[in-house]
């Protein structure tokens, strides 16, 4: 038979669960994004004070990357409380978790534990496995290039490769890189054409340091664009008269396309 503090425990959870799937800290229609983070706060410090197993189990779930990344960034400065045994539950489960998130996600959860100097065994160990298992880290440096410096640094660990080292700390030290993306970003910096074969993000920078016109970019690197990209350009590549951006709204997660259908 179930105790009292049982059901008081699953109510909790419960409570925890509907919010790590739905609430994301940002202003919606009922409430602001202020009062929102203090009662996401409240909630993850509550759980991880309480049911810290429970807590970690809900990386397991279907919950929303704004929680996930709270949830394994407040395992990671709170490791020295944990027992042996929870740190390789732990371990396991932000492994897993973190292999599922959208890049930028992970970076900006290392940009975050830097910023609260949480650089524990663990915390230096999460960073290097989750680099190792990247799938190209030569894209990685070239598109979250100040994130990856950042998290080499933080973590302690040494590039892999000597030539990303250097294209990473000492770019100017080479007038040639083997690794084809590495070497058009060098090349973007004076070749116009070469800006077309980076990532939009990438290459926006290079357009305006060379001076292409918008409309001309626009039409040129919509090939290169993500579908969340061309979503988010649309409209101004419309108004330059950009008409190859175009985004397949088909394609788009239920909460991406309602987002925009309503903004």
């Amino acid at each position: 038979m179930e105790s009292y503090a049982d059901l008081v425990a699953a109510d909790d959870v419960l409570l925890f669960v509907n919010a790590a799937i739905t609430a994301t800290g940002q202003r919606e229609f009922h409430s602001g994004a202020g009062e929102q983070t203090l009662s996401l706060d409240f909630l993850h410090a509550y759980m991880l004070g309480n049911y810290r197993d429970l807590y970690a189990g809900v990386l397991a779930l279907d919950i929303n990357d704004h929680n996930v990344v709270t949830i394994v960034r407040r395992l990671l400065e709170t490791a020295g409380e944990a027992t042996a045994g929870q740190r390789h539950r732990e371990g396991r489960l932000i492994a897993a978790r973190l292999a599922k998130l959208p890049p930028q996600r992970v970076y900006g959860l290392f940009d975050a534990l830097r910023r609260a100097r949480v650089n524990n065994r663990r915390t230096r160990a999460v960073v290097r496995d989750w680099l190792a298992a990247r799938p190209d880290l030569a894209f990685d440096a070239v598109k979250y290039r100040g994130a990856l410096k950042r998290a080499l640094r933080h973590a302690h660990l040494l590039p892999a490769g000597e030539e990303l080292g250097d294209f990473l700390f000492a770019p100017s030290s080479r007038t040639h890189y083997a690794t084809p993306l590495l070497d058009t970003w060098r090349r973007a910096h004076h070749e116009k054409a070469a800006l077309y074969d980076l990532p939009y993000t990438v290459a926006e920078g290079f357009a305006a340091r060379h001076g292409v016109p918008r409309a001309v970019f626009l039409e040129r690197v919509a090939p290169r664009m993500t579908r969340l990209e061309a979503l988010r350009v649309q409209e101004s590549a419309r108004r330059h008269g950009a008409a190859e951006v175009r985004a397949d709204l088909s394609r788009m997660p239920l909460t991406r396309l309602a987002s925009y259908v309503l903004s």
